[in-house]
């Protein structure tokens, strides 16, 4: 990781670093693999692991002395546990959360957090009959070029933020159309649910205000499937704030860009690391004169520590600090957009099918 990226995670786990506790992990894949570790480079204590695959469970909780489980109850119930992170298919994150809530569990639910925006209302509910804390993973917020960003953004030092631009995209693999995330009953959508709710999330975080929908259009163009594997979105805030969206896995080439324009200069991040390249951040700041402007670009390397800083800032709000974790609004926000979205695409489906 370079110097700066270096001071920067070192300094988002200092600020809101509150102690140690015992946390279980429920889901065992890549991601809950990812926030395994990342717990424990932070002296978290991953005590107990569930997953439908017990060999999978056993693996990772042979990693880290914990116990394994097939099942998540086993884990949401079990009074020693302090916390939780849950990440599974996305059929099974609300009614998990809303469980662990209700069982004295602190919680970290993987975006979306819920297929729908009654799934994701039940966690908020929860939330508040419980006092415990939420965060909804949406760690796009904590890589080092998108906080830098932000920062931008609220010191209004090229003046205010007109619109953004985002487009964030894969092109899939052999057999994709035949995963879950394109089974609706079990992702709740296609892509727009799956990236594209990434990109609405940060053009809320950015904005720092309510992006209602205003135009979309979700469509299959390459993969046999019953989900979407494009989706376009046009949100704009009450202020006049427009993000225009793009989320697609026929994006054969990875590819992240957000791109905000102030009124007098631009800022792109772009990149995520490895396939889908170096981080930047790069401002073009406009010059008096106007013309070509004055062009500065930063460039993180190394490995992801979004992970890492999340879980961080996730203490840091269990401990009563102030947090950038997205919360079951922000994810209500997000989700509601995205039915909105899915609502058009089945009105558009029946006139067409009537026709």
């Amino acid at each position: 990781m370079s110097e700066s990226g270096q001071g920067w995670l070192l300094g988002a786990v200092e600020a809101f670093w509150v102690g140690f506790m015992k946390w279980g992990i429920i889901g065992a894949g890549l991601i809950g693999g990812k926030r395994a570790d990342a717990l424990a480079s932070l002296g978290e204590t991953v005590v107990s692991v569930a997953d439908l695959d017990t060999a999978r469970a056993g693996e990772l909780a042979k990693k880290y002395g914990a116990s394994s489980h097939g099942g998540w109850e086993e884990v949401t119930r079990d009074s020693a546990i302090n916390a939780v992170v849950i990440s599974t298919t996305h059929d099974s994150l609300s009614k998990i959360a809303v469980d662990a809530l209700a069982h004295g569990k602190h919680v970290l639910v993987e975006k979306p957090a819920g297929r729908n925006p009654a799934e994701v209302k039940a966690i908020a509910d929860a939330m508040e009959k419980s006092g415990k804390k939420v965060c909804v993973g949406f760690n796009h917020r904590f890589h080092p070029a998108i906080l830098e960003a932000r920062k931008i953004c609220e010191s209004k030092k090229y003046g205010k933020l007109l619109y953004m631009r985002g487009r964030y995209g894969h092109g899939g693999r052999l057999g994709y159309e035949k995963e879950w995330r394109f089974n609706p009953e079990i992702s709740g959508g296609g892509e727009l649910i799956d990236q594209g709710s990434h990109l609405i999330d940060l053009s809320r975080f950015f904005a720092g205000a309510n992006m209602p929908l205003a135009y979309s259009n979700c469509k299959s163009y390459f993969w046999n499937a019953p989900a979407e594997d494009n989706g376009f979105l046009v949100l704009e805030s009450k202020a006049g704030q427009v993000a225009f969206l793009h989320a697609s896995c026929t994006q054969w080439k990875n590819l992240f860009s957000f791109e905000l324009f102030f009124e007098r200069a631009q800022v792109n991040v772009d990149g995520l690391g490895r396939s889908y390249g170096t981080e930047t951040l790069t401002v073009y700041r406009m010059k008096p004169e106007m013309g070509p402007p004055d062009v500065e670009t930063r460039k993180f390397e190394g490995e992801d520590g979004s992970w890492k800083a999340e879980i961080a800032d996730f203490l840091g709000m269990i401990g009563g600090k102030p947090t950038l974790c997205a919360t079951p609004e922000d994810a209500f926000a997000s989700i509601s957009t995205i039915a909105s979205a899915y609502g058009n695409r089945a009105q558009k489906a029946k006139r067409k099918g009537g026709q």
